[in-house]
Formats: structure tokens, sequence, C-alpha cells
């Protein structure tokens, strides 16, 4: 658990005590913050990612959250709202992804389910989604077969006999990184 994740989210909720109106805000948490919350890596990040639902309330934390805003400037992190088609997400994602505990009124903040997560990366595959990704594998959390369902359930409207060069590019992307984690490559 990352102390200045953790004062982040503290003061987002706070923040949105006074206008909840007794609703909860789920943070499907992804992205680079997500490794350093959940698994202590050390890489540096500026934001907070979390999957867009498209609420009054999320857009409200957005509003006092997001880049930019007084309070991203305090904290030195902000709230960044990813479309669920942008990496994409696999289906089903939040229903295996785990709530974390937390002192909270209104946030409630989920984990994605680590395959779900390492899928995210594999569209854009930049030099730091590879480098996560090598700290997902070297973390021994990941598992080829496992990665290989999350990734056709971010696809399931797509095949590769469609042409679609995102989709192309993600499934051409799996096979360096089960390369390097089944040990068939040293670099990823």
């Amino acid at each position: 658990m990352n102390p200045e994740i953790l004062r982040f989210l503290q003061e987002l909720d706070v923040a949105l005590i006074p206008i909840a109106n007794g609703q909860r805000l789920d943070l499907y948490h992804l992205g680079r913050s997500a490794l350093v919350w959940r698994y202590q890596a050390t890489f540096s990040t500026k934001d907070i990612d979390v999957v867009q639902m498209r609420t009054s309330l999320e857009e409200k934390a957005h509003e006092l959250f997001g880049q930019g805003s007084a309070m991203a400037k305090e904290l030195g992190l902000y709230l960044d709202l990813v479309p669920d088609g942008l990496p994409p997400l696999p289906g089903g994602f939040r229903g295996r992804s785990s709530e974390v505990g937390g002192n909270w009124q209104v946030i409630r903040l989920w984990e994605l389910e680590v395959h779900d997560l390492a899928v995210t990366k594999l569209k854009a595959f930049r030099p730091q989604d590879r480098q996560d990704l090598r700290f997902l594998c070297d973390q021994g959390v990941l598992q080829a077969d496992n990665l290989r369902q999350s990734l056709e359930k971010a696809w399931i409207w797509s095949t590769a006999k469609d042409g679609n060069d995102n989709r192309d590019a993600a499934f051409t992307n799996l096979e360096i990184v089960i390369d390097y984690l089944q040990g068939r490559s040293a670099t990823l």
C-alpha cells in the first residue's frame, strides 16, 4: 500500500462525503498506479487511473481531483478516467475484481484481477507497458493461459479474420509476453 496513493484516496473520500448523498463511488484501479499500490512497485506515477463509469459522482470527483485541479497539484497525483474500451478491458472484469478494504465512506476501491490488469497493457505496448508487464511476469503472478483468456474476453467482438489492427497487435504482443513468461525470451 503506497502512502501517497492512500492519502490521495483518503482526501478524495473526504471531499466527496458532503456531495455523495448516500451514493458510493466504485473505482476500478488500473494502470501503473495499480502496480505501485498492489505490488509496491517502485515505478513513479503521476495519475491514479480508474475505469470510467460515467456517473455524476465520478464526474464531480474528476472535477475536484483531475489533472490540473488544485487538489491534484497539492497531492502530486491526479484522477484519470480511462474509458473501458480504450485499453480495452476484458468483458466481466468487474466480477473478477476484488474490493480493497479501507475506511472510506464514499469510495470503494477495486483491484482488477491480475490477468485483466495485464491485458490493459497489450494494445498500446509502449515501453512503460512492457516494463509493467515484465514486472508482473517477474512477480510470478501471471499464467499464459489465463492471460490469453483475458485477452480473448477483451476482444469478444473481433476475431483474427476481421483484420482489426489493434486486436492483431494485442495478440502479437501477447505472444511476446508469453515467450518472456515461459523463458523463451530474455527480453520483453
